[in-house]
């Protein structure tokens, strides 16, 4: 077995993952969940031009990697091929390490939202501000998974266009992060301000904030 068929083994299996995941809890009932709860108190969808970027990032990224694998398995397509960066190995190897630690990561973020879960920005009827497990050192953990796996995509294929459509997936993060919490802070008001205060967007802050004496 060559080199770059492992690693194209290994990104197979890892999309394989992520897929069933989030099929798994997008579909599963929720045994607590009655009828009243199950309508939504507020949504909001993301458009203008972040909801472009995002959409061109994600399709683009789809659609390459599995050019990217025809590509290399079934038709010679230069324009993808031409793409390829020569880099080490062990860029890869980082590829494939984060790809499978956002795995378990994602599965823990999903068993703490419970009913909470929404695939929109979306709030629920009496929705509860989740500030356990994940939440409780990040305000953003799905976004950081969907962070780690779009960049092991990126590392594993090692592809230049590849590269810029996970870079545009990702840069897109922020600004919709940032609307989820205008519409969290219109909801919860001071609570989530505090909660601002003591958690980092994606990834924990390097320092908590000091207590008030």
């Amino acid at each position: 077995m060559t080199e770059d068929l492992f690693f194209n083994i290994l990104l197979i299996l890892l999309w394989a993952g992520l897929a069933c995941v989030r099929i798994y809890y997008r579909t599963r009932p929720l045994a607590s969940q009655n009828a009243e709860e199950e309508q939504p108190e507020g949504k909001e969808r993301v458009g203008g031009w972040i909801g472009v970027i995002l959409s061109i990032g994600i399709l683009g990224m789809i659609t390459t990697v599995v050019l990217y694998l025809i590509a290399l398995y079934v038709i010679p397509l230069p324009f993808i091929l031409d793409f390829q960066l020569p880099l080490p190995s062990i860029i890869r190897w980082i590829g494939v390490l984060t790809g499978f630690i956002s795995i378990p990561f994602l599965i823990w973020i999903h068993r703490t939202l419970g009913k909470y879960f929404a695939a929109q920005l979306e709030l629920k009827e009496k929705h509860k501000l989740i500030t356990v497990g994940p939440y409780s050192r990040v305000r953003h953990p799905m976004y950081t998974v969907f962070i780690l796996f779009t960049s092991s995509m990126a590392l594993i294929t090692v592809n230049l266009l590849i590269v810029i459509f996970c870079l545009a997936v990702v840069l897109s993060f922020p600004f919709i992060a940032r609307k989820e919490e205008a519409m969290l802070t219109r909801l919860f008001g001071d609570e989530y301000r505090q909660y601002l205060g003591r958690t980092g967007r994606f990834f924990p802050r390097l320092r908590r904030p000091k207590k008030e004496a």
